[in-house]
């Protein structure tokens, strides 16, 4: 499979094509384009051994869905890999992805504790749940 570059309004338009957060976005983009699905032989196998993000006592599945809004906007993101996933930034923590994709309303960037923010669906979960009460159900 090749990479190619693209802008971030091809990007967004991608994300919002994705029917759930396990799909690739090389299957989105083929529905987009019209092509129909992978045939099977040229359908990446899934890497098993994609690591949790952990960090004080709190681990999170690879998979795991995350949301935040901040300013009336709602931001969407995975844990992929042991790295926060949100809108093109893979950062290391809450806060990192937080203050990666929220902004000010005149634009302006802000650091921001990301723990009071998200909200996570772990694999299996049918319910979110902030990341602020994490500890308190382990």
């Amino acid at each position: 499979m090749r990479t190619i570059d693209i802008d971030f309004d091809i990007h967004r338009l991608i994300q919002l094509e994705r029917r759930s957060f396990d799909e690739p976005e090389y299957v989105a983009l083929r529905r987009l384009l019209k092509l129909g699905p992978p045939p099977e032989d040229e359908t990446p196998q899934k890497d098993k051994s994609m690591r949790p993000w952990s960090k004080g006592g709190i681990t999170l599945p690879h998979g795991t869905e995350l949301r935040m809004e901040y300013n009336g906007i709602l931001h969407l993101g995975r844990i992929a890999d042991g790295m926060w996933e949100v809108e093109g930034h893979r950062e290391k923590s809450a806060s990192g992805a937080a203050s990666a994709v929220a902004r000010t309303r005149d634009g302006g960037k802000v650091n921001i504790n990301g723990k009071a923010y998200w909200q996570v669906r772990r694999p299996g979960d049918t319910d979110w749940t902030p990341y602020a009460d994490l500890k308190r159900k382990r």
